[in-house]
This record gives structure tokens, sequence and C-alpha cells, in this order.
């Protein structure tokens, strides 16, 4: 693996997933997972889910993350914050997906079908 996903945490966004880790004794862990999405912007899904064979597992202090290959293709930084009763998640995309989507210059992205960043 020659790159490593740079995760950004907020304060708020750590406090409330552990909450959320504490309430369940079913999941251990956050999942980050991409999402496939119009070409400006990569987008990530945040669950409680358990570790499979695959995962790439890490910690940031005490929250256990996972996330699998496709998600560090994807994307080489991930911002999260809490507000509003809610996760705000800010990507920036690898080179490389960029590279495979026709619109990645776009100032818009319409037109696009939502799976130009799929390889």
């Amino acid at each position: 693996m020659d790159q490593t996903l740079k995760i950004k945490l907020s304060k708020d966004a750590h406090g409330k997933l552990i909450e959320m880790l504490k309430q369940t004794d079913e999941y251990t862990s956050v999942r980050f997972m991409y999402v496939s999405g119009c070409c400006k912007s990569a987008k990530v899904d945040i669950y409680l889910d358990n570790f499979k064979t695959g995962d790439i597992k890490n910690n940031i202090d005490d929250l256990p993350i996972l996330y699998d290959e496709t998600l560090l293709d994807s994307i080489m930084e991930l911002t999260i914050a809490y507000s509003d009763s809610r996760f705000w998640v800010k990507t920036v995309s690898t080179k490389d997906s960029k590279r495979n989507c026709p619109k990645s210059n776009s100032a818009s992205c319409s037109g696009c079908s939502g799976n130009c960043g799929s390889h």
C-alpha cells in the first residue's frame, strides 16, 4: 500500500461516534465506506460495523475505525465534523480517481451519471 488515508475528526464528531458505539454491543467499530458520486465530490458513508477480512483497521485515539481498499484508492483525505445533529463529511479525492472522471475539470456536475469515479 503506497498511500495512507488522512483522517481529520472534530472533537464533537469523535465524541458522538464514541457515544454511538457505547450504546450498542452489536458493533465494535465505525466504518467509513466510499460511495461513488459525482465527479466533483466523492461521498463517504459512516456507519457502525464489525471487522471483516480485508478491512484496514485503524484507531483515532480510542475510536476504532474500519475502511477498505476502495476508500483508500479513491480518497486521500477525509474531514468529519458534527453539528446540527448530523455528520458533515469533506473528502479530497486521489489523483487517480479524478483522472478516471471525464468531468473532473468541469465547474459543475451537470451530466454526471453518478458513477464516473468508479473503476
